[in-house]
């Protein structure tokens, strides 16, 4: 090979290089919005149901007590329930 291909591969492999990272950046950055909405959704819920006044180790042992609760599948399908309708006829209320 002469050192003209060895050069041209060189700058194609750092063309390459560069394109990777590129696409991690905007990958983390699509993962922090994500996230963010994610946390944003959550405080809705929690404003939702009137929590808001709640200090924050009451919301947290009670996020936790639902944790525990959370292998109970019939719990589970009442909560699923309940939240359902909650959306529902907050949407029959627009």
């Amino acid at each position: 090979m002469t050192k003209t291909n060895l050069l041209e591969k060189r700058k194609k492999l750092e063309q390459r290089k560069n394109r990777l990272k590129q696409l991690e950046v905007s990958l983390n950055v699509q993962e922090r919005k994500n996230r963010t909405r994610r946390l944003i959704e959550l405080g809705g819920l929690v404003s939702k149901a009137q929590l808001e006044n709640w200090n924050a180790n009451a919301l947290l042992g009670g996020l936790l007590f639902l944790k525990e609760k959370e292998q109970d599948a019939s719990q589970m399908n009442v909560w699923t329930y309940k939240g359902g309708v909650a959306f529902s006829s907050e949407k029959e209320i627009k």
